[in-house]
């Protein structure tokens, strides 16, 4: 699969993204496995990295049978860029208010001045995935839209 689409129907957010396999492929081949089973996750404007809407995945949340791999560093940043989507993984118990198991992150990253600057300290996310540029300008507003409505839920899907 080269490419992803993020769902979130209440916005009108339907954003491909292509997957970067070359520069993070264990990153990627995990969004891959999620789009396939066309899951979907609660997601919330983050609080304290800018302009990103977050979707936490803990394991226990996961699709039934998948795969939950530690994900290494591959293609990773501190401070991702308009259009990245980055994927978060932090081992069970090793980062403090995480329900128990091992914890996947998604950000999409939406406008300038992301940072991965967390209560606990800094975090580096890979950067797997990057919104197709036809698809950025309406994503970008559709990510205004679930700031300012709240929380939300966000499919990953193909890219039909």
């Amino acid at each position: 699969m080269r490419q992803i689409r993020l769902v979130e129907p209440v916005s009108g957010l339907s954003c491909r993204c292509d997957l970067l396999a070359e520069a993070a492929p264990r990153s990627a081949a995990f969004l891959s496995d999620l789009a396939e089973r066309r899951a979907s996750f609660e997601a919330i404007h983050a609080m304290w990295t800018g302009p990103e809407i977050s979707v936490p995945m803990p394991v226990s949340a996961l699709p039934a049978g998948m795969a939950t791999p530690p994900i290494p560093e591959e293609n990773a940043t501190a401070y991702p860029e308009v259009g990245d989507v980055v994927l978060a993984w932090l081992a069970a118990g090793s980062t403090k208010g995480l329900p128990p198991g091992d914890f996947y992150d998604i950000g999409l990253f939406y406008g300038p001045g992301g940072r991965l600057l967390m209560p606990f300290g800094w975090l580096r996310a890979n950067v797997a995935a990057r919104v197709v540029a036809d698809d950025l300008a309406k994503a970008q507003a559709d990510c205004r839209a679930i700031r300012r409505a709240g929380a939300c839920t966000i499919t990953i899907e193909p890219a039909a």
